[in-house]
């Protein structure tokens, strides 16, 4: 039974990226779909201002965090999980798990720009992987009926999102339901930050992102203890 830690309001398991990938080849071979999302980023900023996403995010499936920061502000001083964020080894274990087993996927993207990065960094990283189909996600009628069809007509076994929060977490919330697949994981931006880990502009985003949960953490301690003065 792995340790449970609260980020932000949400409970997570404290799964190792082994145990992560255990329940993740589970998900594989049952039905319906599940869903996965990696917590890191701009979907973590939106996390903090957005209860509704919040409430979202708590239903999947799985959440792994893809940020070192959060596990830190939120107290955890495991070594292990602490290094795992910090390189995103899930999502880089699950890639090589849909790669070794040539497993079918379809891609999502808010725009042509991010789904060519995707594209692009499955086909060199992971080429075993095959893509079955990509779909540009719009905020307009009709759209996401349109890609739940194309998606079922692919027959995949994952949907891989880089999808912004809260688009992400809207569109697989409306369509759990009826899509066709065996794993859905919303990667966010978790591919762009893995190519840009070391560059000058990761560097800063990493600065804004923590400098931004330690605001919000200590506004909601003052808070706490604001509560707790006034019920004695």
């Amino acid at each position: 039974m792995c340790e449970k830690f609260e980020v932000l309001g949400v409970q997570l398991d404290g799964y190792t990226a082994k145990e992560a990938m255990q329940e993740a080849i589970r998900y594989m071979e049952t039905e319906p779909i599940s869903t996965i999302e990696i917590l890191a980023g701009t979907s973590v900023i939106e996390l903090t201002e957005t209860g509704d996403l919040r409430e979202k995010i708590a239903q999947m499936d799985l959440l792994v965090v893809g940020d070192r920061t959060l596990l830190e502000l939120s107290g955890v001083e495991d070594r292990t999980l602490l290094r795992e964020a910090e390189t995103n080894l899930f999502v880089k274990m699950f890639l090589r798990y849909l790669k070794k087993d040539r497993r079918k996927v379809f891609l999502l993207a808010p725009g042509d720009d991010k789904q060519e990065i995707l594209r692009e960094y499955l086909e060199r990283y992971y080429s075993g992987i095959e893509i079955s189909g990509a779909e540009i996600v719009e905020d307009r009628p009709g759209v996401s009926d349109m890609i739940v069809n194309k998606i079922n007509g692919a027959e995949i076994d994952c949907i891989i999102s880089v999808l912004p929060s809260p688009l992400q977490e809207d569109f697989i919330g409306e369509n759990k339901s009826v899509l066709d697949a065996r794993i859905w994981v919303g990667l966010g931006e978790v591919i762009k930050n893995i190519q840009q880990k070391n560059n000058k502009k990761s560097r800063l985003q990493d600065f804004f992102v923590k400098f931004k949960l330690k605001s919000e953490i200590k506004r909601k301690e003052k808070e706490q203890q604001g509560q707790s003065g006034s019920k004695q």
